[in-house]
């Protein structure tokens, strides 16, 4: 039997310390372990956590290590990558973790060489993307810890399958990443590691060999492995026994493994199994407000800044992937599964905050930079008015409403698309505005510009991944007259009519279908004697809902575009709970929904805003989905994953003993949906990654709009009885107090969530249409409309187009969204383009000339199976 000594530290960038903090050690760590490898020939190789983070944040310290550095990673004996940061894999957007891949090769190729290994050690559980993901960077092979039992796999090698089919060799590591940092120089604790790690290794093993991982938190290089490996060796050879220890790297442990070709188990798609190892199932919940931040921050980059500033490069303006990417790195150092988890101290949650907004800063001043450069290059047509330029970076049609705000000096006008049709427009707000205040004085006074700041709403229409202007002409008299959405508490358009019950819940009819939905957007507050990584109530809760109350139901807005109805509840709730009850003593805690129905639109849109005063607790909204069925959809990264609706683990995990509770309460991308297959209920979110399903075979969706907790760890919960996970450590700033602001929407649908369109439907809603006024108007010679990228094909969604790292070419990427092949997928290209080749990850090209056909600046993707990406370089 071989045991292969791999010698690593898990480095935790911050956690219950600051990054700062934290760096100190890592100077020492580097500084120690760079003297070792040089000075001992003997010490075979290091490996570097996967993440090359640490190199970065090291050489900002000592940038005069690099060159030492670079020659032990070509040597082989510093291993690095193939990760920017070591992530979460279920709270990041899929395109996250493809440049957190990408980011990461970029810094390990500079350096000399990448492990290519998917090293996950200490992620919260897998994420069912992930084998597609390592293929598409050449990686074929997979190391993580936490999310499989036992029950699912007896061996400690297997083949993991992705959704879309991709296959990679995984190793588990059931005792952690830690299993051999108790070898020593005390050669009676190292014989004992090593037997114990036979006993519970070998029989767990498809081949002869053992992996021995010898390292853990922050934990420095022992310098005697390779002193204590020759005494080991010899100790086993003098007692005839067949075992060697030898040192190495993961990679050459899985060359060794592969190399016997031996049979393996097949496991597809995601691990979330808490039995033998917490993965934290609840611990989507915790810190949302942060959450929110990474939502918006990622689709800033993904579906704003990156496509407009490709649309402005493909007119001929520069594009800097240098700054672009500066952003990008503030997100993924965000992105560490402490970090995006929210399981840290509350000055490292405040040090994540700033780094969302560096990245948005960068994001916005970049933005305005490329809109205002389209603007420019715009022709825009004489004697139609003030132009206002819509974009939208989707690649379908989209008939969407769109926020505009617009200077005129006039309130009375007229609004019109590029054909002169007059459009319907609702008037949100009207201010008397200087903008001269707006900007910069250099000796003399600016001189005053009033003019009246009209903030709108219209209903655009779009065909494609582009822009389109609108016109506004003033002094005009609008002839155009229409309806109102809203009467008293019933908001109604084509495709809903809305009813706000005396309870403030909602009752919405599906005109398409006649069924109609009732117990929708109904709260629920209960107590939390949990901690920041896992929701756990106390013995005797005390649970809080709004059915049968009496709130405010007023009709704030009323139109002939959209309507808003505000519900205002007043829910007195306990001011605290511990891990026993809740506390008499209350105090009112203000919910506000409002609803909004717009006219043409097919769902139901909500924003909430909580004005929270309690302590440890947790509100969320229920959404009966007055169907039956055993299971139900949700967004993941590239796709969606059809989950179970009540979990038999759940009635027995206590007796059988797992570290944490195992129910269906899970994590998600954009939208949960559930369905019989006649009609179906869709809840779609801005930035809320986690939902439970009650109530079994009639199913409740239960969003979770804020969780409140006021430590970091604590011993023996309800839900996860025991030791403590992380330090128990109070942090006030995880209470949530204050107020918040949620939204999400409602899609009652015929069939299931294909034939309900509802891909399409949430990523419409979660990327709204971008407006642009300019108020300096210069002659250009573009057309006032134009698309870049159009596609009629369903189910196919955008992950990124932005430039080549490398070269002048546009990259794509795309996947289908639906868990069933798509054929003969048609993109429509401008005739800008003249070329489409298929990428890798690393946006390198690769040979598949049977994949895509390209023929008139259109083109063919063959099939694309569910969940499946694909990445094109378009040529110009």
């Amino acid at each position: 039997m071989n045991l292969y000594v791999v010698c690593h530290t898990h480095w935790d960038r911050e956690w219950h310390k600051t990054f700062q903090e934290y760096r100190v050690k890592l100077v020492e760590f580097m500084d120690d372990l760079i003297d070792l490898l040089e000075r001992n020939e003997n010490y075979t190789s290091f490996v570097l956590d996967g993440q090359t983070v640490v190199l970065e944040d090291y050489l900002d310290v000592k940038p005069y290590m690099r060159e030492r550095i670079r020659r032990l990673v070509r040597a082989g004996r510093l291993v690095i990558g193939p990760w920017y940061v070591q992530p979460d894999e279920f709270l990041v957007s899929g395109e996250s973790l493809i440049r957190n891949l990408l980011i990461g090769h970029e810094i390990g190729e500079d350096f000399g060489r990448v492990m290519k290994v998917g090293y996950l050690p200490d992620s919260f559980g897998q994420a069912a993307c992930i084998p597609q993901l390592l293929k598409g960077f050449g990686i074929d092979n997979a190391v993580f810890w936490r999310g499989v039992t036992d029950e699912d796999l007896d061996k400690t090698e297997f083949l993991w399958e992705s959704p879309d089919g991709s296959r990679v060799f995984a190793v588990h590591l059931p005792l952690g990443y830690g299993n051999g940092m108790s070898l020593s120089k005390n050669m009676a604790m190292s014989i004992k590691t090593i037997e114990e790690n036979l006993k519970r290794l070998k029989s767990k093993s498809t081949s002869n060999n053992i992996l021995l991982m010898c390292g853990f938190d922050q934990r420095f290089a022992n310098h005697d492995i390779p002193g204590i490996i020759k005494e080991l060796n010899s100790y086993y050879k003098d007692n005839g026994k067949d075992i060697r220890l030898i040192q190495g790297s993961i990679e050459d442990y899985i060359e060794k493994v592969r190399s016997e070709d031996t049979p393996l188990k097949v496991l597809k798609g995601e691990f979330r199994k808490g039995k033998s190892m917490r993965v934290h199932v609840s611990i989507s919940g915790t810190r949302l407000d942060i959450k929110r931040d990474n939502f918006n921050t990622q689709l800033l980059y993904e579906r704003y800044l990156e496509p407009i500033s490709t649309m402005a490069y493909i007119l001929g303006h520069k594009y800097d992937n240098d700054v672009i990417n500066r952003g990008w790195k503030y997100i993924l150092q965000n992105h560490a599964h402490d970090s995006i988890c929210t399981v840290c101290t509350d000055a490292t949650h405040r040090e994540m905050k700033m780094r969302f907004e560096f990245a948005k800063q960068i994001g916005h001043t970049l933005l305005n930079e490329k809109i205002s450069e389209i603007s420019g290059d715009i022709g825009f047509k004489e004697g139609m008015g003030k132009p206002i330029i819509v974009f939208n970076t989707l690649m379908r049609y989209r008939k969407e409403p769109v926020d505009a705000t617009i200077y005129l000096d006039t309130e009375e006008f007229i609004l019109t698309d590029n054909e002169g049709r007059e459009i319907p427009y609702q008037v949100m707000s009207v201010k008397d505005v200087n903008l001269a205040e707006r900007e910069i004085e250099i000796g003399v006074k600016n001189p005053d510009r009033w003019v009246k700041e009209i903030k709108l709403v219209f209903i655009a229409e779009l065909d494609g991944s582009g822009y389109r202007t609108y016109y506004v002409k003033e002094h005009v008299k609008s002839d155009w007259n229409a309806g109102f959405i809203g009467a008293g508490k019933i908001l109604e358009n084509e495709f809903y009519r809305v009813s706000v019950e005396d309870d403030g819940s909602l009752c919405i009819t599906d005109k398409e279908t006649a069924k109609t939905y009732r117990g929708l957007n109904v709260f629920e507050e209960s107590g939390n004697a949990g901690d920041e990584y896992d929701f756990s109530p106390p013995i005797e809760d005390v649970v809080i809902t709004a059915r049968g109350s009496k709130p405010e139901i007023e009709l704030v807005e009323n139109g002939p575009l959209f309507a808003k109805i505000r519900i205002s509840h007043i829910l007195n709730v306990p001011m605290d709970t511990d891990s026993m009850k809740r506390t008499e003593k209350t105090c009112p805690c203000q919910v506000d929904s409002f609803v909004t129905l717009y006219s043409g639109i097919k769902r139901v849109d909500i924003k909430t805003v909580i004005d929270n005063r309690a302590k440890n607790h947790r509100i969320r909204v229920l959404f009966d989905g007055n169907v039956e069925a055993h299971t139900h959809v949700a967004e993941q990264q590239f796709g969606v994953l059809k989950r179970e609706n009540f979990l038999k683990e759940q009635e027995c995990w206590d007796k059988e003993g797992w570290e944490e509770r195992y129910y269906p309460i899970y994590p998600q991308r954009s939208f949960v949906d559930v369905s019989d297959g006649k009609y179906g209920l869709a809840v779609l979110n801005k930035g809320l990654p986690q939902y439970e399903i009650l109530n079994k075979d009639k199913p409740i969706i239960a969003l979770t709009l804020l969780s409140g907790t006021d430590y970091m760890g604590k011993n023996d919960l309800r839900y996860r009885p025991g030791r403590r996970s992380g330090l128990h450590i109070a942090v006030p700033d995880s209470e949530m107090m204050g107020v918040h602001e949620v939204e999400y929407s409602i899609v009652p649908h015929k069939g299931d969530y294909a034939a309900g369109d509802i891909i399409e439907s949430a990523h419409n809603y979660i990327t709204p249409l971008l407006s642009y006024m300019p108020l300096n108007e210069t002659p250009g010679e573009l057309k006032d409309e134009l698309y870049f990228i159009k596609t009629e094909s369903k189910g196919i969604i955008e992950s990124s187009i932005k430039k080549s790292e490398h070269g002048p070419a546009v990259v794509l990427r795309i996947y289908n969204g639906m868990d069933s092949p798509r054929r003969n997928i048609v993109m429509e290209l401008d005739d800008r383009f003249n070329a489409a080749d298929i990428l890798d990850l690393k946006e390198k090209k690769i040979k598949n000339k049977n994949k895509v056909s390209f023929v008139e600046n259109k083109i063919n993707i063959h099939l694309l199976n569910g969940n499946e990406i694909i990445t094109l370089g378009l040529g110009r």
